[in-house]
């Protein structure tokens, strides 16, 4: 690779200090206005495709299981857009740990409560899981995209973690919005259909994470 000369370097800096570096403020700004987005756009697509569909659920299992993974997507943001007042972030043992419990416990919760309701975990022939499936990535795109550009090149030591973890994360909160939006709460739907796409969102978190997350050495 060439080695850049005194000139070229010169005009570099010279250039880097006529750039003028964002205040506080304005990168609270974007960064609240990115993080407002990947709330609204997700919201707008689950109402755009019919928002809450109850079929033969009775509210009670709905507002229980709805309630539960809500729950467990706040904690699984938290554990992995939060840095817990450390420079480095959470350590990659709990990034990893979140990228296993959060899928593990929504299903789970998910047959519990749908489990006490007679019929409500029998099979739909007509509804293996694959509009779940493509729906759960639709809605969890853009908030994955959004948060790893507010996390862009700041991880220097555990990037593919944090990316699977934030892979997880959206793909859980997208999930809470599908789980609202699709009665089935047969085995085999849920895995195909909502856990399948998070473990999806995890893998491509670790390709996100070695190259948008990871910060550059020269």
């Amino acid at each position: 690779m060439a080695t850049a000369t005194p000139d070229l370097k010169a005009r570099i800096l010279e250039a880097a200090r006529k750039q003028p570096a964002p205040t506080r403020r304005e990168v609270v700004g974007r960064v609240t206005a990115t993080l407002m987005s990947a709330i609204a756009v997700p919201l707008l697509a689950f109402i755009g495709f019919g928002a809450v569909r109850p079929g033969p659920r009775p509210w009670s299992l709905i507002i229980a299981t709805a309630a539960g993974a809500f729950g467990i997507a706040l904690a699984a943001v938290w554990t992995a857009f939060g840095r817990s007042g450390q420079m480095v972030g959470r350590a990659r043992a709990k990034l990893l740990a979140m990228t296993v419990a959060a899928p593990a416990t929504f299903v789970l919760w998910k047959l519990l409560w749908s489990g006490q309701y007679d019929g409500m975990t029998d099979p739909w022939a007509d509804r293996p899981g694959y509009r779940c499936l493509a729906f759960t990535i639709l809605l969890a795109a853009w908030p994955f995209l959004a948060l790893s550009s507010v996390r862009r090149e700041s991880e220097p030591t555990h990037p593919r973690a944090l990316g699977a973890a934030l892979g997880v994360a959206t793909g859980t909160c997208a999930a809470v919005l599908v789980d609202l939006w699709c009665p089935v709460a047969h085995p085999g739907h849920l895995l195909l259909g909502h856990v399948l796409p998070i473990a999806i969102l995890g893998l491509v978190g670790v390709w996100v994470g070695d190259r948008i997350l990871a910060i550059r050495r020269n």
